[in-house]
């Protein structure tokens, strides 16, 4: 019985080594690989699906936010190619005495323009005072032919009385051979109206 007691006896004692030793020689590899307690908590097999999803959702964002840049500049080349006829639609203001203005509307495309409105407007500056802005009476002028041009007289009444430094700008809104319509201030970019 003494034999079979020291052999239990050694084979715990080599079991108690080695699985000493193996413990050993796992602690020394994660200390040699820098890790922690709390590293070998985390289940490092989901790490690649978190930066797959992060590359998906990345991915999306990209090519939406380069759809959204498409979509605008071919508004913008759509909005520039209607506009073109209405560029070159203008009218020139002229003073003439101390109440009335001339406004000559020039159509230079080969189409006519329809349902022309005439709208002047009368800016004027006082020293120590904010400009003044009024509009006077629209005229109407129902067609204009393709590369021509119609002369318009406009009274703008006895209570505005025309100043040198006054300075008397258009408000056109038309309508296009497409059907558009369009509203041009002053010198400054048609927009739809």
């Amino acid at each position: 019985m003494k034999e079979i007691v020291a052999v239990n006896d050694r084979r715990r004692s080599k079991r108690d080594r080695s699985a000493t030793e193996a413990a050993l020689v796992r602690a020394d590899d994660h200390v040699a690989m820098g890790w922690s307690n709390f590293q070998s908590v985390i289940d490092w097999g989901t790490v690649p699906d978190w930066f797959g999803a992060v590359g998906s959702v990345g991915s999306v964002l990209f090519v939406y936010v380069g759809l959204r840049r498409e979509i605008r500049a071919r508004r913008a080349d759509e909005q520039r190619a209607r506009a073109s006829h209405a560029r070159l639609v203008s009218a020139v203001v002229e003073k003439r005495g101390s109440s009335i203005v001339r406004v000559v509307i020039s159509n230079e495309s080969d189409a006519p323009v329809l349902d022309v409105s005439v709208m002047p407007k009368l800016t004027w500056h006082t020293i120590g005072q904010p400009d003044v802005a009024v509009s006077g009476t629209a005229r109407f002028v129902p067609r204009i032919h393709g590369r021509s041009s119609h002369e318009v007289f406009i009274d703008l009444g006895a209570e505005h009385r025309l100043e040198t430094a006054d300075q008397v700008a258009v408000e056109l809104t038309f309508t296009d051979h497409d059907g558009n319509r369009w509203r041009r201030d002053g010198a400054g970019q048609p927009q739809d109206a």
